[in-house]
């Protein structure tokens, strides 16, 4: 039963594929914080220039 435990603490083959779990997860958390981010940066720029009033310049154009 000693051997057992021995050899179990031992093996490390099953600790890269959670080592690779957490750095996908790390990255995933990472990358929907700053997709977060740049959506409400996107967002507020469009209704920001969405809501500025149009100048009437009297040509029809609007510009």
């Amino acid at each position: 039963m000693i051997d057992f435990i021995d050899k179990f603490s031992a093996d490390e083959s099953g600790v890269t594929s959670v080592e690779y779990a957490l750095l996908a997860a790390a990255a995933s958390a990472t990358v929907l914080i700053a997709g977060g981010a740049f959506y409400a940066k996107v967002s507020a720029a469009l209704q920001a220039i969405a809501l500025e009033p149009v100048a009437d310049t009297g040509n029809g154009s609007g510009f």
